[in-house]
């Protein structure tokens, strides 16, 4: 993915691929900058975060679903449901957010954060760059 040298980034664990660990650091990056205007209940800078954090994970998994098609991955319709799961807590903190619920909004970027670790982990380990 271009364009993305303004994102917040963190470490993230590593999968074998280097886009996807850029990715992912972006991901996490934006998440836990979220996490941080919600605490400190920042209605608009945490709404900005967690609708950035929406879009590139979206587009995020687009491509990472791509990538799993193309080189006929098994598993793939596993991975493709922990996508669907993980980008509905997404759409649970956006509801929670415009609700002003910023404990609730808290607690989903939470477990958002440990599911989405715990995807990195287990399913991106089956990613593996392009050859070439």
């Amino acid at each position: 993915m271009t364009g993305t040298g303004d994102y917040p980034r963190t470490v993230a664990p590593a999968t074998g691929s280097e886009t996807a660990d850029a990715e992912h650091a972006i991901q996490l990056g934006l998440l836990e900058a979220a996490m941080t205007e919600v605490d400190a209940q920042s209605l608009e800078k945490a709404s900005e975060l967690v609708e950035q954090l929406h879009v590139y994970t979206q587009a995020h998994f687009m491509s990472e679903q791509l990538l799993l098609r193309m080189s006929a991955r098994p598993g793939y319709d596993g991975h493709l449901e922990d996508h669907e799961q993980l980008m509905n807590e997404l759409d649970q903190a956006r509801t929670s957010l415009r609700e002003s619920d910023f404990p609730g909004t808290l607690s989903v970027l939470r477990n958002h954060h440990a599911h989405l670790l715990d995807h990195i982990r287990s399913w991106d380990r089956t990613i593996e760059e392009s050859p070439g």
